[in-house]
């Protein structure tokens, strides 16, 4: 049984605790133009990097720009896909397919680069292009976490045209299979810019 004294001493010390964690997030979001080709895009993001490296995902990176500018001048490829983005962190080149895809899920292992990506899914939710009604959706994929991985397999078991990422650090194969239950295997093609 812990004493009125106890207890009161105990509430004193956590109010002396500082969350360190909320010193290096910053939110504040600037609403940002980006054109690739025809295709204007709106999205909240930073305007410059996070002290912490892993909220690098609240800003655009080039790599980013780059695989947009060749997406909206091949944008035949992406017509009628369905996407898988690693990494997506604002969005940028999942909303850019939305504009021709049906599906584009986005991903990314960090809770706070997903609050700002699902608030930039819900701006472009109802967009117009060749596809308005395209399924978007942000699900958690923390890198090796077969749970995770797992779970974004079970909800779209039909599998991916096309998995996306720029900007990441993934090992490349030639090919990359993954084996799961019922026996049903994912060709993983991956376009990619260092």
């Amino acid at each position: 049984m812990v004493s009125e004294s106890d207890r009161e001493a105990i509430e004193e010390e956590e109010e002396d605790i500082v969350c360190l964690e909320s010193f290096f997030i910053n939110d504040d979001y600037q609403l940002t133009k980006f054109t690739f080709g025809s295709h204007v895009l709106e999205l909240y993001c930073l305007q410059s990097a996070s002290t912490d490296f892993d909220l690098t995902g609240q800003l655009v990176w080039p790599g980013a720009m780059l695989m947009n500018g060749y997406l909206s001048e091949n944008a035949d490829i992406l017509q009628g896909c369905s996407v898988l983005e690693l990494g997506s962190g604002v969005g940028i080149t999942g909303v850019l397919c939305s504009k021709f895809c049906r599906k584009v899920i986005f991903t990314d292992h960090n809770d706070e680069v997903l609050k700002i990506l699902k608030k930039n899914i819900e701006l472009h939710g109802h967009s117009s292009g060749p596809n308005p009604s395209a399924e978007l959706e942000a699900a958690k994929l923390e890198w090796g976490n077969s749970d995770h991985l797992g779970e974004i397999l079970q909800k779209h078991n039909d599998g991916f045209d096309l998995i996306l990422g720029a900007d990441i650090y993934i090992l490349m194969f030639d090919n990359i299979f993954f084996i799961y239950p019922h026996s049903t295997m994912i060709d993983l093609t991956f376009i990619y810019t260092v």
